[in-house]
């Protein structure tokens, strides 16, 4: 029995050590594609060092931190090339945790689109797309396919449709362009 107890307290202490070593962690997190985040959800003991190389191990910044409380820090790295970088984050004891990301602008086409009812089973579309590219417009009945266009108008579009026998399922259209946007659109 006292061989139980003994092995049971050894255990308890063994999970409390997890516990607090799971408390003290250090999370790196790419919040953006060009931002990351460094967390420590309670004190660090000590000063804290935070490293960030590029693929081919070149230091591109070094940040030292000394809290005394739980703490975030971002990173914004947008001025940086696109291209694969390290994280890593030092503590007096030496490594605490490392991770590595890709940083990239991802370029999004530039479109406006929106619905509106006109009442009578009428609706008006209208798409600016900037860029001169083709635009395809499909129109839903719940999950339905009704309708699908093509209008290669560099102006974007200005259209009424009239639909008859709609469900209570609700209409929504779908827009996309040549240029890789897509999205759908109901109308309120």
């Amino acid at each position: 029995m006292k061989k139980l107890f003994t092995l049971l307290f050894v255990a308890g202490i063994a999970a409390g050590a997890f516990a607090t070593t799971e408390k003290t962690s250090v999370h790196i997190r790419q919040t953006e594609t060009t931002k990351v985040a460094v967390a420590f959800n309670e004190a660090p003991q000590g000063m804290v060092t935070v490293k960030i190389a590029d693929s081919e191990g070149h230091v591109i910044l070094r940040d030292k931190i000394n809290k005394s409380e739980a703490f975030a820090k971002k990173y914004d790295l947008k001025d940086l090339p696109n291209g694969n970088y390290s994280v890593e984050v030092l503590g007096e004891s030496g490594v605490l945790r490392t991770a590595s990301f890709n940083n990239y602008i991802v370029e999004t086409p530039a479109v406006f689109s929106r619905v509106s009812p006109m009442g009578n089973d009428q609706y008006r579309l209208l798409v600016s797309n900037l860029e001169a590219k083709d635009i395809e417009v499909m129109i839903y009945d719940g999950n339905k396919l009704i309708h699908t266009e093509k209008i290669d108008n560099p102006q974007g579009l200005h259209k009424i449709y009239t639909l008859d026998n709609i469900s209570e399922a609700g209409i929504s259209f779908k827009v996309k362009t040549a240029s890789g946007f897509e999205g759908y659109v109901t109308s309120l």
